[in-house]
């Protein structure tokens, strides 16, 4: 599943962490990250998903909520 860092950007008021630190709170949490492209200027963030978690990490929302939770905000 790719998700786009801006995209995922917009569910936010504030700023994300930089795409490192995302890819390595999303691993140790719950998926595996299998690679960062640069797309014009936009970084693709590329998640294998696991069955267990194909629910609701199968959207740029279902990420974003993954990510609130990981990191405690709205």
């Amino acid at each position: 599943m790719k998700i786009s860092y801006d995209w995922l950007q917009t569910f936010f008021t504030d700023p994300l962490p930089s795409v490192g630190e995302l890819e390595d709170k999303l691993t140790f949490h719950s998926c595996e990250i299998e690679e960062i492209i640069e797309v014009d200027g936009d970084s693709v963030i590329d998640v294998k998903v696991l069955p267990d978690k194909s629910a609701w990490l199968l959207s740029h929302r279902g990420v974003a909520k993954e990510v609130a939770a990981i990191m405690g905000r709205e």
